[in-house]
């Protein structure tokens, strides 16, 4: 498995939209709509990931 990173403020700004994310009901419409917001920083982040060269 390559190793990879990002940079810490993208991961900042994940942990934020988690955070929000989970402050609604998970059957709630905003819940839905950070979950999605969620779920295209994680992909982002995977596709933009720089490998790690030693």
């Amino acid at each position: 498995m390559e190793e990879k990173y990002v940079k810490l403020q993208h991961v900042k700004e994940l942990l934020k939209l988690i955070k929000t994310r989970d402050s609604f009901h998970d059957w709630s419409d905003e819940y839905e709509k950070f979950d999605q917001k969620v779920k295209n920083t994680i992909e982002w982040l995977e596709r933009n990931a720089k490998e790690i060269t030693v």
